[in-house]
């Protein structure tokens, strides 16, 4: 048995394409080789949460108070039930908002003969901002038997940063059946490109882009965030607040490129379900891009250079033909992203 620990967040709680469903989805398909845990979220999203300063400390402290009794009750669950060739993995480590240190090291003060594993996925400029210290770095990785990467520019970060290389195994974000979109390529007139994410976007850029293709219509989904004065003069752009999953999709069904103005990525959601969608890709050329994407369905662009973004998008909608064969090449590579490839991964990680 592997036990999946798993941090529910409110914006991909009850979607396919948070880890939250990812192990319960693996419990789903292979009940007796899995058991998911979710830890509660305590804290509202940011927009949610109080302006002033004192509140929202005040807000803070009580959660982390209920977060603490959560992950003594995740231990005792765990502790009581495991049995010795059982495994455990935290999905979300090295998540200061959600901390889990204090579990790994329970784990293994109790359970010395269980391997744990841990996954991380965030990306280096974020490990940086949260461990500035290289010993709370590496104590909170000392706890953990192996760690688990989404994308191989993490996996060289984490080396660079003192982490044993046979420790860390990278595998790969996964993508759930319900963004496979099998329906027969067409293409818009003129072209429609989605941007999504939130999560190292670089948004004035991304307005740059948008102002230099005057042709094209652009969805900027924008979320919580209120993106407006960045887009104020454009005539060619929907901004889309944070809207359930389906209507999310239907959007991703109606568009031909997927937008991707980034400063890094390891394993993106925006990605695996951009290709599972069949949607062209123009990316920054950052990070583990070049683990998800190829020249087969995508166009690598350098931030510095706002013309490779502009070139790619009015390449795409001159050439119906290209456009199609892109694509259909993202709907391919998809294909090795399934959670039935990903339960390969994790159990031949566990066995090895």
């Amino acid at each position: 048995m592997i036990y999946l620990i798993n941090q529910d967040w409110y914006n991909t709680s009850n979607n396919h394409a948070g880890i939250k469903y990812l192990c319960n989805k693996l419990v789903e398909m292979y009940p007796h080789s899995y058991r998911a845990i979710s830890n509660p979220a305590v804290l509202p999203p940011a927009a949610k949460r109080p302006r002033n300063r004192i509140l929202r400390k005040i807000q803070y402290w009580r959660a982390m108070i209920s977060h603490r009794k959560n992950l003594q009750t995740i231990f005792n669950e765990v502790s009581s039930n495991i049995t010795p060739d059982d495994k455990i993995i935290l999905m979300e480590y090295m998540e200061v908002l959600y901390p889990m240190d204090t579990l790994a090291m329970k784990f293994k003060k109790a359970l010395p003969n269980n391997k744990l594993y841990a996954m991380v996925h965030l990306v280096p400029a974020r490990l940086d901002k949260d461990f500035k210290s290289d010993d709370k770095f590496r104590e909170w990785l000392s706890h953990v038997d192996k760690v688990l990467t989404l994308g191989h520019s993490l996996t060289d970060y984490l080396i660079a940063r003192g982490v044993a290389k046979d420790k860390i195994v990278t595998t790969f974000h996964y993508v759930d059946d319900y963004y496979f979109n099998n329906n027969p390529l067409k293409v818009g007139n003129p072209v429609q490109v989605i941007a999504m994410g939130s999560q190292m976007r670089n948004i004035p850029l991304l307005s740059k882009i948008v102002a230099d293709n005057p042709e094209a219509k652009f969805v900027i989904c924008q979320g919580f965030s209120d993106l407006s004065s960045y887009f104020s003069e454009s005539k060619n752009v929907r901004l889309i607040p944070f809207v359930p999953e389906n209507e999310l999709r239907k959007l991703m069904e109606e568009s031909d490129i997927s937008l991707n103005v980034m400063e890094d990525t390891i394993g993106s959601n925006v990605i695996v379900t951009s290709l599972a969608m069949g949607l062209a890709m123009v990316c920054s050329d950052v990070g583990s891009i070049h683990d998800y994407c190829s020249e087969s369905n995508t166009f690598f662009c350098l931030n510095d250079k706002p013309k490779n973004f502009t070139d790619a998008i009015q390449k795409l909608s001159s050439d119906d033909a290209l456009l199609c064969r892109m694509k259909q090449a993202s709907r391919e590579k998809s294909k090795n992203l399934s959670i039935d490839n990903f339960c390969n991964s994790i159990q031949s990680i566990c066995e090895g």
